[in-house]
């Protein structure tokens, strides 16, 4: 019985720490709090990253708040994404986008995962796929996305599967 009983406190406790956000020092850290200026604009905010000049929704799409976590993390399908971007209005903005792959790829923290990305910037990022604006260029069946548990993206994802959204917006 107590052998049972720490053999299933350390399942429970490696669990957690699997699930923990992990950074390696031996890739370098491109993605610092200093690249991003948040900003409070109209109540809502958003992220500027100083090295795209790209304006982001520091929420993925369904959560608010200064943390994020007010709400809950809506999915979507590829087309449901593109027509969700396109009427938008957040922040005194109504230009707002789903981001192609190279700009989604931007935000990816590759020396990070679970999540790959700055939390400070973008903080509780699901460890999930997020839509971008890109087709395969194969088939009409795909589109492209990031998987922010490891940073890397793919181009076969058939569009009718719900996946996360966060919309960027090019600054002016």
């Amino acid at each position: 019985m107590k052998t049972t009983a720490i053999l299933l406190f350390t399942l429970i406790i490696s669990q957690s720490a699997d699930a923990a956000r992990t950074c390696e020092d031996y890739i370098t850290d491109e993605w610092p709090d200093s690249r991003y200026n948040v900003e409070t604009l109209s109540s809502n905010n958003v992220v500027t990253d100083n090295k795209t000049g790209l304006m982001w929704k520091q929420c993925s799409q369904g959560l608010s708040g200064t943390d994020c976590t007010t709400g809950t993390v809506t999915t979507h399908t590829w087309q449901q994404a593109l027509d969700l971007a396109g009427s938008e209005d957040f922040a005194g903005f109504t230009d707002w986008r789903l981001p192609d792959i190279e700009e989604l790829r931007s935000i990816a923290a590759i020396n990070c995962f679970n999540p790959a990305i700055n939390e400070t910037a973008f903080p509780n990022t699901p460890s999930s796929r997020f839509w971008s604006s890109s087709p395969n260029a194969v088939s009409t069946v795909y589109a492209r996305f990031t998987f922010f548990s490891y940073g890397h993206d793919n181009g076969l994802h058939d569009r009718n599967v719900n996946e996360r959204v966060r919309l960027v917006r090019s600054e002016q």
